[in-house]
């Protein structure tokens, strides 16, 4: 594999601040993915708890995500993002004292300020750093080193027993001290996103000027009903993917670390691929084709008899999954001009947190009243949706850049 196949040719130095703090987050969200759930489980809170917990982030970010996204188009991404350090501390004091389901949605509800504020801001903020020609191999290698970095939180899931082993803790305490890591491993992202911004030369709006930027509005219109299938396909079923696992085959942290640890390797290569095999078939096209090729393996899941054929099946949908991944955000971000992105990013997170509102309490709903097996056939279906909607919504949709161009020699020809 030719380095100039995985690496945009240009790396500056505020993009490279940018990737270490992808590498912080990775590890961060690594552990958290492995011990958060399970350590909510041993709290004694069962799937209708656990829905309602989790519906809280994506209910705040839906509600501030477009203020944020209009207030980063007007004052700059910058400022925007320094203000969501500020919950961040509190939110995380709040997760690792909280023993009631009260003060848990607190918590997870100023996670959600958190996202709307930087959330809005860091794909543009990511973007602005690399030409055009750059965006899929940059997203790409994004999405490589963060999923490396949580492959390696994700073996934090062995400590927990080890814990209990050694030093004679409980499960319970383990995993709370597991989940303490994970919080330090997020913090420590921030100070390099903050660094990322110097040197940023952003295009604001007058304070004067129109509160809404939107030359391109098929697209965000389009883009907000397929983050919204993808949200509820993904989120209903995966969001209780420990739970699940945990229930169904009694499968503790140490197991399902591992099985993050090797996909999340797997998830890997495939950002690395994804700008090779978009180069060859293009990138909506590989989008589409690679969701449609997730359903089989999708629906293996439900259908596996042992935690061993779950898993091959869990990898394999993830592998193919993630070669549209890194794509999705490139191929946006290509669709905009340069002083909208912020905004009309703002709007389709909104809808992708809308997503995962319904997304937790309805597979909530489904695991008690009809059963644990029935989010993944839901998610399945909705994938087929989603794999035919990307294409047949944005196949005539062009690049900022080729519309900027044509409009141009329109001009010249007049």
């Amino acid at each position: 594999m030719y380095l100039r196949s995985i690496v945009p040719d240009k790396i500056s130095r505020s993009a490279k601040w940018f990737l270490a703090a992808s590498v912080f987050n990775g590890v961060g969200n690594g552990t958290l993915n492995v011990v958060l759930l399970l350590y909510l489980t041993s709290l004694g809170f069962d799937s209708a708890a656990l829905g309602t917990i989790l519906m809280m982030q994506p209910l705040s970010t839906v509600l501030l995500t477009v203020p944020a996204g209009i207030l980063a188009g007007r004052y700059g991404g910058k400022k925007i993002l320094l203000v969501s350090l500020i919950p961040w501390g509190l939110s995380s004091l709040l997760l690792v004292m909280a023993r009631t389901i009260d003060v848990f949605m607190l918590s997870f509800l100023l996670l959600g300020v958190i996202e709307a504020s930087a959330g809005v801001v860091l794909g543009p903020m990511y973007s602005s750093f690399f030409d055009s020609v750059d965006m899929d191999r940059a997203f790409g290698l994004q999405g490589f080193l963060n999923l490396v970095s949580v492959s390696i939180g994700s073996l934090f899931g062995f400590l927990p027993p080890m814990f209990m082993s050694a030093h004679d803790y409980s499960l319970q305490f383990s995993y709370w001290i597991v989940l303490v890591v994970g919080l330090v491993f997020l913090t420590a992202q921030l100070p390099f996103y903050v660094w990322a911004t110097r040197g940023i030369i952003e295009t604001r709006r007058a304070a004067g000027g129109p509160r809404f930027n939107l030359r391109s509005k098929s697209v965000v219109v389009k883009m907000c009903f397929l983050n919204l299938i993808s949200s509820i396909g993904f989120g209903s079923f995966f969001s209780f993917f420990p739970y699940y696992v945990n229930k169904k085959f009694s499968i503790e942290s140490d197991a399902l670390g591992t099985l993050y640890f090797i996909s999340n390797f797997v998830r890997a290569g495939a950002s690395i691929l994804a700008p090779r095999i978009s180069r060859k078939l293009g990138t909506l096209k590989t989008i589409a084709a690679t969701i449609l090729l997730c359903v089989p393996f999708y629906l293996m899941i439900p259908l596996s008899p042992s935690f061993t054929w779950l898993s091959v099946a869990y990898i394999l949908r993830l592998f193919i999954g993630n070669l549209s991944s890194p794509l999705t955000g490139s191929l946006y971000m290509r669709l905009l001009y340069p002083d909208e992105k912020a905004t009309a990013n703002s709007f389709t997170m909104m809808a992708s947190y809308g997503g995962n509102i319904i997304a937790p309490k309805l597979g909530a709903q489904l695991m008690q009243q009809v059963s644990l097996d029935m989010p993944a056939y839901l998610g399945s279906s909705l994938y087929i949706v989603l794999s035919s909607s990307y294409y047949l919504l944005l196949k005539n949709e062009k690049e900022a850049e080729k519309k900027q161009a044509e409009a141009l020699a329109e001009k010249q020809n007049q």
